[in-house]
Formats: structure tokens, C-alpha cells, sequence
């Protein structure tokens, strides 16, 4: 699944590599989420649990810096879905969270696709891994 680079909200002019990533329980909203191979977890505002009806009552959490501040995350496994693929992955929901997308990192994400980046042409390919067990 090949996607462009797309302007960040609020970056006008910067392309970056993101994607549409439909969270269990909000089929019809897409996520924007930039795919960051610095970032070990997936990243979103705690907003996206509310909304998709997930909760986090007594899930393990952690206090974080984010975009300048502390920021409290609580992680949950939630069904994702990217394109026609679906995948379980663990999502640290952060409160509060300072952008107008969300983050796919190495743990929640790169290991269930391939990707590829083409910064050059501005386009990035997501191919579904095979999940070892």
C-alpha cells in the first residue's frame, strides 16, 4: 500500500510520511498518524480511547516528556487497521496530548509492516508483515 507524504495540521509546507490508521471502535474517523522510526511506541491523544469507547481504567501507565511537557500514558491493546490489514497493537494513550496526529513506532507498528520510504518522490509503502509468535 503506497501513501504520499502529507502536510502535518498546522505544518503548512513539510511533507511528512503518514498514514490512515482506523482505530477498533472508530470506523469512520481515520487516525492521522506519522509513521516515526525514532519512536519505540505507538503514540495517541487519550481523546481517540474516549471517543472509540477503550478504556483505560487501570491499564499500566507511565509519565512521559511530549513536544516540550509531561504527558501521562496509559497503554491498551486495540485492534488497528491500515488499509486491509488488521493488527493488534499495544497503544500508549497520552493525556495531554499536544498534536493534531498521532504517532506509529517501532513496537506497535514497524513490526507488523515493511516500510518503505521514498522521501526523494515524497511517497511511503506499508506492506504487512507475517507476526512471529
Amino acid at each position: 500500500m503506497r501513501y504520499p507524504f502529507l502536510e502535518l495540521p498546522g505544518e503548512r509546507l513539510t511533507l511528512r510520511p503518514v498514514v490512515p490508521i482506523v482505530v477498533e471502535g472508530l470506523p469512520d474517523a481515520p487516525q492521522l498518524c506519522l509513521v516515526d522510526s525514532g519512536s519505540l511506541r505507538n503514540r495517541f491523544g487519550a481523546w481517540v480511547a474516549e471517543a472509540a469507547g477503550i478504556s483505560l481504567e487501570g491499564a499500566p501507565g507511565e509519565t512521559v516528556g511530549m513536544g516540550g511537557d509531561a504527558t501521562v500514558a496509559r497503554v491498551a491493546r486495540v485492534e488497528l487497521s491500515l488499509g486491509g490489514a488488521t493488527f493488534d497493537a499495544p497503544v500508549w494513550f497520552c493525556d495531554p496530548w499536544p498534536f493534531s496526529f498521532n504517532l506509529l513506532g517501532q513496537e506497535g507498528f514497524f513490526r507488523y509492516f515493511r516500510v518503505a520510504i521514498a522521501a526523494a518522490e515524497n511517497w511511503l509503502e506499508c506492506t504487512p508483515e507475517p507476526v512471529p509468535e
